[in-house]
């Protein structure tokens, strides 16, 4: 599910609507305006165009404000210089929001992180990300702290920090055909760096949740009350089939992988270029795995787009010079992401930690559950990356 600006425009919504227009009918029968306004407020948890323009209205009149002496405090870790004005919020994720923070050296962006992402997780990213800069691949430039860290506990949180810099929207979905295309060239160019990786893969990518659990987890959901409570009953069978597809990967092919190289850490540059945002959950996984994670991502999304399938391959020989084999079991990693991650997401939406949570979980799992990842959609995918 994408999320909106903290200050989002409705300029920017009728771009975005006009970029979606262009991919629809790249990749299915003709589509109008109208069916592109859908399908984007669609993508933002919305039921109709009507419905986000409301939103955006909403957020225009309650803009975030940071916390007292976030500001500062950050600017004091990371040695950014004197505050100039009052930071403005850029958005809010997952992982928290994000903040423009002005001093007098500069203009900067400020990331909360995960708690689990330590500064020698960063480091790893780290590694890669400058390998892959000296390659081409467009990356934010991180601002190390006076300590010589990435990554700096302030007011309870973790943070990181960039240098700012002008960058457009989330690529929409269905991936445009170049941006698919573009993608499969940042995979086939990370992946030839092959820097080695001895650490076992992230356990967020191996373990799975027991039938029990999930469970026990719509026992939560029914006593909680959520509307979508019966639409989890109904999956659970799906998800135990999805939850079959099993891991089988060598250690000895493991490479150093960004691993979440996904929509939401992907902006357009202004001379339509992806840049790569993220790259803090680097680990150890191989080629094929990644692969099946990637194509999960940006070819199934809402539904198998077998022409962007087509280019992201191509895209990824042009690179790379070669094509893994991919086997059901290349997509174990694109399963298991998708199964915890949509645990967690219901998780947070029966028990939200703060408002702003609660607002992206209910509609982000809403988004999961109608648009589920399965067995047989893996398997059209698997079908689809052989031509």
């Amino acid at each position: 599910m994408r999320f909106l600006p903290d200050k989002p425009s409705l300029g920017f919504l009728r771009k975005e609507a006009k970029d979606l227009l262009a991919a629809l009918r790249e990749s299915g029968p003709p589509a109008s305006l109208a069916d592109a306004q859908r399908a984007l407020a669609a993508e933002y948890g919305m039921r109709d165009w009507a419905e986000l323009k409301s939103e955006v209205e909403r957020r225009a009149a309650a803009v975030p404000v940071a916390p007292a002496g976030l500001t500062e405090a950050l600017a004091s870790a990371f040695g950014l210089g004197v505050v100039v004005g009052a930071a403005s919020p850029v958005s809010f994720t997952p992982m928290g929001r994000c903040w423009s923070i002005i001093t007098d050296r500069g203009r900067w962006l400020a990331v909360t992180v995960y708690d689990w992402i330590t500064d020698e997780q960063a480091e790893l990213g780290a590694r890669l990300r400058n390998a892959a800069v000296a390659k081409g691949i467009v990356a934010p430039t991180p601002v190390r702290s006076l300590r010589g860290r990435l990554i700096e506990a302030v007011q309870g949180q973790n943070w990181r920090v960039h240098e700012w810099i002008e960058v457009g929207p989330v690529p929409v979905l269905p991936t445009p055909l170049g941006v698919a295309r573009q993608v499969g060239t940042t995979y086939g160019t990370l992946h030839s760096l092959a820097i080695p990786s001895e650490s076992p893969m992230s356990w967020y990518l191996t373990t799975r949740k027991s039938s029990a659990d999930w469970s026990a987890l719509l026992d939560r959901a029914r006593a909680a009350q959520k509307p979508w409570a019966g639409q989890l009953a109904q999956s659970l069978p799906a998800l135990a089939d999805l939850s079959r597809i099993e891991l089988d990967a060598d250690p000895a092919d493991f490479i150093l992988c960004n691993s979440n190289l996904i929509p939401e850490h992907v902006r357009i540059g202004h001379h339509d270029e992806l840049l790569i945002t993220e790259w803090d959950f680097a680990g150890s996984m191989t080629p094929a795995l990644e692969i099946g994670a990637a194509l999960g991502q940006w070819t199934l999304r809402p539904t198998l787009n077998p022409k962007a399938v087509a280019a992201f391959r191509q895209g990824y020989l042009e690179a790379a010079g070669h094509w893994p084999k991919l086997t059901l079991s290349s997509f174990a990693v694109a399963a298991g992401g998708w199964l915890n991650w949509t645990y967690n997401m219901i998780c947070e939406a029966i028990n939200p930690s703060d408002e702003d949570q609660a607002d992206v979980t209910e509609r982000g799992t809403l988004d999961l559950l109608t648009h589920p990842m399965t067995r047989a959609s893996l398997e059209e995918l698997l079908a689809a990356t052989d031509g």
